[in-house]
């Protein structure tokens, strides 16, 4: 197995912290011990058995030992459902701040460089490169991550041996310094390298080019997607947000966010009215504040099917007393549709045929008989003239109402209902559209004060109090890239976390009324596993989430029978491989029915 570049060879010989090697040369003792008392209890070799210091890991761990007593950097977790989201930390080196999450699920860190003058100029994180970086950054959330009792990788030997450093430290204790020392390097490094399912997960290949892969985009530290909101360790300056509410129902926020917009009593019917216990989810909250208190009205939303994109543009609606428009967007959507589309002609329309004068009047009053068509009295026409100019304009007025006959008409779009007044404008699946540029065409729209042609000659300008948000995935097969000049108009782009277990539970209890605790566990667990695997084997012609889970609680509720249940409302939908579906059936359902 390749090292973890955290521990490749040079990073032994850097320098440690100025105590410990004082402590090393008082106590006349290595860099290595083969000491059993020195080693974590994790090292259970029997010959050979050893341990030692890593600088990196040592002047991560000291610089958290400061971060409280000198007020600088910052460490936390984004908590969500008594379960740890992100791991975030602020972590000052030298005239920089490295502004960074670790997400434990998939084992990827993600973060800025920003310095510390007045422009607060932002740089990508460095890798883990001789001269560069020493992995010190990441080694501190890391460290962070095995003492927080709420963290997935919480370390009790750790933590211990962390706390007794401190102590020792602060009291001039050699020996037990150096001690909790090696203890440390050796149980984060052993943690870090192990293949147990309880290893701290690490992608290996988050690295490209001397530099971290993901990097934070403004709308990111400006939403507060990853502020960190328990066990907080100084002040965040970066990631972290004031005053934003967690977990208020629809009923709560109306009292806030009602009342800035008006609405038309003939639109009101539009309004959504999902149930006003619904809790609010974060990018729910963040766009409510955006639009109320900011002229922000463009933001987009992305995540797998299931995961609530179209419940939140319901619920923004509600809350603000907006109607509620959806335009779907598919693979032939094409410029023309977005603005309008042609539907028969039913022929809804009362043909009239043009009022002729009788002969008998042509003869006695010519120019009374002209004016029946003209709409004009000609004083002293002749007959002849008259009943010329009576043939062509019935020929003209013939004409005209044959060209009103369409065998198509022009329908306007949901779009542009929406943005003739105050709305909320869901646009869906947007990345499904196959041309590309098909979504520059409505640039015009987003764009504040510009105008748009529409087909029929009128002129259109977006209303400012219409809201567009565009819920889409771009993960899926047929999802293609957005043009750069859509993104650059959006105000937010929120990826959408999957639903927790807890979140996939309540929500199904609220939708179906089963509350069978012992079943409904399991359910959600067969889901959530049936999920990873079609993730980790790259099985992309299903899906399975949280409507699979609500189709078979439903399906369940009906037929009686939950391995049937299972088979049509989620086996049959993950893939259509017979042989991929009867593995899953086997693997992930039949054993635990």
């Amino acid at each position: 197995m390749p090292e973890i570049c955290f521990y490749e060879p040079w990073t032994y010989q850097l320098a440690l912290p100025e105590k410990i090697e004082a402590y090393l040369k008082f106590a006349k003792k290595k860099r290595i011990s083969y000491e059993a008392e020195d080693c974590s209890r994790y090292n259970t070799r029997t010959n050979g058995k050893s341990a030692k210091l890593h600088p990196p890991t040592l002047a991560a761990i000291f610089k958290l030992f400061g971060m409280k007593e000198k007020e600088e950097g910052a460490a936390g977790i984004q908590l969500a459902e008594k379960s740890v989201r992100y791991f975030c930390l602020e972590y000052p080196v030298e005239k920089e701040l490295c502004v960074m999450t670790y997400n434990y699920q998939n084992g990827r860190f993600c973060g800025i460089r920003k310095k510390n003058d007045p422009a607060g100029e932002t740089t990508k994180m460095p890798g883990v490169l001789k001269g560069k970086s020493t992995g010190e950054e990441y080694l501190a959330m890391l460290v962070y991550a095995s003492i927080v009792p709420e963290s997935q990788y919480y370390d009790d030997e750790f933590h211990t041996c962390f706390d007794k450093l401190k102590r020792a430290i602060k009291a001039g204790l050699a020996g037990q310094a150096l001690k909790m020392s090696f203890r440390c390097c050796d149980n984060l490094y052993l943690r870090m390298t192990a293949t147990t399912e309880d290893a701290i997960s690490f992608d290996r290949n988050q690295f490209a080019e001397g530099k971290l892969k993901d990097s934070f985009h403004p709308f990111d530290l400006n939403s507060g997607i990853y502020a960190p909101n328990a066990c907080i360790i100084g002040t965040f300056k970066v990631l972290g947000v004031k005053g934003r509410k967690k977990g208020a129902a629809i009923s709560e926020l109306k009292m806030e966010y009602a009342g800035h917009f008006n609405c038309r009593h003939s639109e009101k019917e539009r309004i959504p009215t999902l149930p006003e216990d619904y809790i609010v989810s974060q990018e729910v909250e963040e766009i409510l504040e955006m639009v109320v208190h900011t002229p922000a009205r463009l933001f987009m939303m992305t995540g797998e099917a299931g995961t609530g994109k179209t419940t939140d543009a319901r619920m923004i609606a509600q809350i603000l007393g907006l109607p509620y428009y959806v335009f779907t967007c598919g693979p032939g959507t094409d410029e023309l549709e977005l603005l309008a589309s042609t539907v028969p002609n039913m022929g809804t329309k009362k043909k009239t045929l043009p009022v002729l004068p009788v002969f008998y009047d042509l003869q006695m009053d010519p120019a009374s008989a002209l004016c029946v068509l003209s709409g004009t009295y000609e004083e002293g026409i002749s007959e002849e003239a008259a009943f010329e100019k009576l043939l062509r304009l019935a020929y003209e007025k013939g004409y005209e109402s044959a060209r009103a006959e369409k065998d198509f008409l022009l329908r306007e779009s949901e779009i542009i209902k929406a943005c003739r007044l105050p709305s909320v404008l869901e646009i869906q699946e947007p990345s499904m559209i196959e041309k590309p540029g098909t979504l520059t065409r409505l640039n015009s729209l987003f764009d504040d004060g510009a105008v748009t042609d529409l087909i029929n000659g009128e002129k259109i300008k977006r209303n400012k109090d219409t809201i567009v948000i565009m819920t889409t995935n771009l993960d899926y097969v047929g999802c293609g890239n957005f043009n750069q000049s859509v993104l650059s108009r959006m105000s937010m782009i929120q990826p959408k976390q999957n639903l927790t277990e807890e979140e996939m539970k309540r929500r199904v209890i609220a939708r179906t009324g089963y509350a069978d605790e012992k079943g409904l566990n399991f359910m959600v667990s067969a889901v959530q596993k049936i999920h990873a695997y079609l993730k980790e084997e790259d099985i992309q012609d299903g899906v399975c989430g949280y409507r699979e889970l609500e189709n078979w609680v439903r399906t369940f509720q009906a037929i009686k029978d939950v391995r049937r249940a299972a088979q049509v409302a989620v086996i049959s939908k993950a893939t259509m491989d017979p042989e991929e579906q009867e593995h899953l059936m086997k693997t992930y359902v039949e054993p635990y029915c």
